[in-house]
């Protein structure tokens, strides 16, 4: 076999989404599942922080019980400095929390508006004041780094984000007229990272007799073992069986970035098939302009059993329509015998 083999496990690294409202217990939750993690898996390193609340101050205590050292990088949102941040990260920690990635999300928007009205500040252009649909492949270029990054480094990566509602237009059934509602709620971050980690929860502030419960809605566990499941107070041990899936020591899969297909592309950024279909139009064109030159396009009957008795040496077919079909490789070859078969050593016409 070639590309195929055995199935391994290839998950050894812990990839959790966390989101909710404020007041959920997002960063709570993510503290007590890496205090978990790290005596489970009886990691050595620290747990790193990339914190843009600041909110680290308030779980240095759980940390310092369990005596597990606690490293904190709290002086930016960009996206930048959290692709530095994830370098250090994987040679100096084990665990690493993300609060909030909405945050670095929104720092990415901000940050491409604000270049490109620098840009448009010196060719004398007004100022956008929001980004427009063109716009958006750069910033989802750029943060598809991130999101490689986070499914592929070789450090347990727990990821804390703000709840953003999901919109859709609906008619209304009294009024005839379309209505935006609310549909539910996803991270807010760019859409595809909410399909990326392997356990995906929604934090809900439940009130029961006077008190708020941090409520965990499992919407995506990859082992298939909690989906669905509503947990109050949720810790490693009450999620536990998500990690007993991992391959903790084992391998964990590489960037899948390292690969692409450009070589299906030509330098113009053309597919093979668009781009051999251009390399066919301008190889008839010349053998056209060939048969110009050489009074072979005309529609007496001389022209054309001159031109016939031509493209049939050449092409062996008199039929204009079959030779465009031809590759364009046979086509090219075709017009260099002919231009060879017409022309003497100064190129003049027989």
């Amino acid at each position: 076999m070639g590309m195929l083999k055995k199935a391994t496990n290839k998950m050894a690294f812990a990839k959790v989404g966390l989101y909710g409202e404020a007041g959920s217990g997002k960063t709570k939750t993510a503290a007590k599942v890496a205090i978990g993690l790290h005596k489970a898996a009886k990691l050595k390193k620290p747990v790193g922080m990339f914190d843009t609340e600041p909110a680290a101050s308030f779980i240095i205590p759980d940390f310092e019980k369990e005596g597990i050292p606690f490293l904190v990088y709290d002086e930016s949102r960009a996206l930048k400095d959290l692709m530095t941040f994830m370098d250090e990260a994987e040679k100096e920690c084990d665990i690493v929390i993300i609060d909030s990635i909405t945050h670095i999300w929104r720092d990415c928007q901000d940050s491409y508006l604000k270049k490109l009205n620098e840009t448009r500040k010196k060719n004398g252009k007004r100022p956008l004041y929001q980004l427009e649909f063109h716009h958006w492949k750069p910033i989802k270029a750029a943060w598809a780094e991130f999101t490689d990054r986070f499914l592929s480094s070789k450090v347990h990566c727990i990821v804390c984000g703000r709840a953003g509602s999901i919109y859709e237009y609906q008619k209304n059934e009294e009024t005839g007229k379309m209505e935006l509602i609310t549909m539910g709620t996803k991270m807010a971050t760019e859409k595809e990272l909410g399909y990326e980690p392997s356990l995906l929860i929604e934090m809900i502030k439940h009130r029961e007799n006077g008190r708020i419960i941090n409520r965990a809605l499992v919407e995506k566990d990859r082992a298939d073992l909690l989906n669905g499941n509503e947990i109050d107070f949720p810790d490693y041990d009450k999620l536990k069986s998500h990690f007993d899936f991992l391959n903790f020591g084992g391998g964990h899969f590489d960037s899948m970035n390292q690969k692409d297909s450009k070589d299906l592309f030509n330098e113009e950024g053309d597919d093979n098939w668009t781009y051999e279909k251009r390399q066919r139009d301008i190889w008839c064109e010349e053998i056209k302009s060939l048969l110009i030159k050489h009074s072979m396009d005309g529609i007496g009957k001389e022209e054309k059993k001159k031109r016939n008795d031509l493209l049939n040496t050449i092409f062996k077919t008199g039929s204009w329509t079959k030779i465009e079909s031809m590759n364009s490789t046979t086509i090219k070859t075709g017009y260099e015998a002919m231009k060879d078969l017409l022309s003497g050593p100064e190129d003049v016409p027989i």
